[in-house]
């Protein structure tokens, strides 16, 4: 049993597994494990549940991150969705996570690291709206609070005729952030010109020193945003900030050694100034110190990386043995936070 997570933390989440339990949605997912890893869908089923009681392990845990081709062994030594959140609750502020749950107090916070003009649309009438977009003829609209790139929106000053409607149009809409359109760096445009891609690198602070836990590299197909929502894929990212090997959703089987619209290599990738990118989110991280563990979306332009947002929650990104042959998860690199949290 892992003891990554406090006893009244994983009791709790028994109690929500328990009052919640669908088996079909369970033999579901064993189904399709079943399916496409040659598997006995009523093992994997048994084996499902028993790492949801006993290790820490929800069900999209187990099928995202190929469990049933794993040891025991070596599934303790990724992160699951349920410890995560076990961490990120322990450690962090549940006042001061307010700062990284709104994208407009996000953006008054840390204006120093986002490298490009925003408004907020109550803060200006449709003649400033218009003029914002005489700058930015392709801009970005944004709720403020939104998850897996839901609520962004691409735009074209060129195809607004009434401003004062538009306006009124993206209030309605709750679309209140309007930023500036980010210009990547032109080695990440290779891969996906049309979509900005960027890299989740997950950071704690200890007080002293600013760890950094993980880091994926998040490629898009064209849309507005480059989550699975929208299409996407990533690659794991190591401490040189070179891929692990190839792409995967996480969501369904599947592998990318080389981006399926561009044909770069995605086994080859390098996040374009690295160096730059661990500074900036190492500067970032400190800023709060009463949010320690945080997940940064980070955009590399040009003259170097800014920031799109800070996730209080990183978010789950593994490999996955199915796309990539590693058999190693990114628990160990966790430790410091995991340590932290039973303070």
């Amino acid at each position: 049993m892992s003891r990554d997570v406090a006893p009244i933390a994983r009791l709790k989440y028994l109690l929500r597994r328990l009052t919640s339990f669908d088996p079909r949605r369970v033999w579901g997912f064993a189904s399709q494990i079943a399916k496409e890893q040659g598997k006995w869908a009523p093992r994997v089923f048994v084996d499902m549940l028993v790492w949801a009681a006993l290790h820490d392990t929800a069900y999209i845990d187990y099928y995202e991150a190929d469990f049933a081709l794993l040891s025991k062994s070596e599934r303790k030594t990724f992160m699951t969705s349920l410890i995560q959140h076990h961490l990120a609750q322990a450690v962090n502020d549940r006042t001061d996570v307010l700062q990284f749950e709104n994208k407009i107090t996000f953006n008054r916070r840390f204006a120093e690291y986002l490298g490009r003009d925003w408004l907020d649309l109550d803060e200006v009438d449709a003649e400033g709206l218009r003029a914002f977009a005489e700058k930015n003829p392709v801009f970005i609209a944004k709720t403020p609070v939104g998850r897996e790139g839901k609520g962004v929106f691409r735009y074209e000053a060129s195809e607004v005729t009434d401003w004062n409607a538009f306006r009124d149009e993206l209030r309605d809409k709750g679309q209140r952030l309007i930023e500036q359109r980010i210009e990547q760096h032109p080695y990440l445009s290779e891969y996906c010109e049309g979509t900005v891609n960027t890299t989740r690198v997950a950071t704690f602070f200890d007080g002293t020193k600013v760890h950094v836990l993980m880091a994926a590299q998040k490629f898009g197909r064209g849309a507005v945003s480059d989550q699975f929502t929208w299409g996407g894929f990533f690659t794991m990212i190591d401490e040189n900030g070179k891929s692990f090997g190839p792409g995967h959703t996480g969501k369904h089987k599947s592998r990318y050694e080389t981006h399926p619209d561009s044909g770069k290599s995605i086994v080859d990738f390098e996040v374009p100034m690295w160096d730059r990118v661990v500074d900036l989110v190492t500067r970032a991280a400190q800023e709060v110190p009463t949010v320690p563990y945080i997940g940064w979306d980070v955009a590399v332009g040009p003259e170097g990386p800014m920031l799109i947002e800070g996730n209080w929650t990183p978010g789950l990104y593994e490999t996955r043995v199915s796309a990539t042959g590693i058999r190693t998860g990114s628990r160990a690199r966790h430790r410091p936070v995991i340590e932290a949290s039973r303070r």
